[in-house]
């Protein structure tokens, strides 16, 4: 009998070095796909304005789009498709004429309304018609003043409310003065009603009740004084004569 084969020591089998090279193999063959996501901009939109639907990391092997409106593709309304190959738009059942399909995949939402709110999928298809998708969420909220944040518009009508009631208050201290003002000039003319009165004035007034006499009735006295003067003249004459 021979001597048996001995495995050399510490060497490799051919084996095992055809077991790593697969290995190997089927690593660097396995697809590094990475998951698109939808994104919006801006995450809440004020009715009326714009909203995109941003497709992030997209395959360069997409070959079209397809957006629906629902959380899936399958039975959900088609809004519109897009074909890279012919850059064309083909609007679908749920189609608005407010919604465009950019060549990257993404969605701009023109003029969005409240009934716009609401989950939104995008489907592609690549070159070797395999699909996938992914769903994003569009956030529409009321506009009450456009332009303006919730903040600014509590504090207008803070600020109109304390301007009217500056004004009520001004309004009632001018009726309250005015009314003052009438009720102190009506205690002023009561009080000198009394003094114009005839008949209740004071009582110095009576001395200058009786007429002064009028020249005419001073004439008759100094008539009669000359009168008078001229006898007793006469008298006297008339006694001198009768003594001599």
């Amino acid at each position: 009998m021979g001597p048996s084969p001995v495995a050399p020591h510490g060497g490799h089998r051919p084996w095992q070095g055809l077991l790593i090279t697969a290995s190997l193999l089927t690593f660097w063959d396995l697809p590094t796909t990475v998951q698109f996501t939808i994104e919006a901009l801006p995450s809440s939109a004020a009715e009326g304005k714009d909203v995109l639907l941003l497709a992030r990391n997209i395959s360069e092997t997409i070959q079209a789009y397809y957006w629906h409106k629902g959380k899936t593709a399958e039975g959900s309304p088609l809004i519109a498709g897009y074909l890279i190959d012919v850059q064309v738009n083909i609007p679908g059942t749920a189609y608005s004429g407010r919604e465009t399909i950019y060549p990257n995949g993404s969605l701009l939402f023109q003029n969005v309304t409240l009934e716009d709110a609401g989950s939104y999928t995008l489907r592609t298809i690549n070159a070797s018609y395999d699909s996938d998708q992914a769903t994003g969420q569009l956030h529409v909220h009321q506009n009450n003043v456009p332009g303006l944040p919730v903040g600014a518009v509590a504090g207008i009508v803070t600020g109109v409310l304390v301007g009217v009631a500056l004004v009520a208050a001004l309004v009632c201290f001018l009726l309250l003065a005015r009314t003052r003002r009438a009720s102190i000039q009506r205690d002023l003319r009561e009080q000198r009603l009394p003094a114009s009165t005839p008949g209740h004035g004071p009582s110095h007034r009576s001395t200058f009740s009786a007429p002064l006499p009028g020249p005419r009735t001073a004439t008759p006295m100094y008539e009669e004084l000359l009168h008078s003067d001229a006898n007793i003249y006469c008298r006297i004459d008339h006694k001198a004569d009768v003594v001599s």
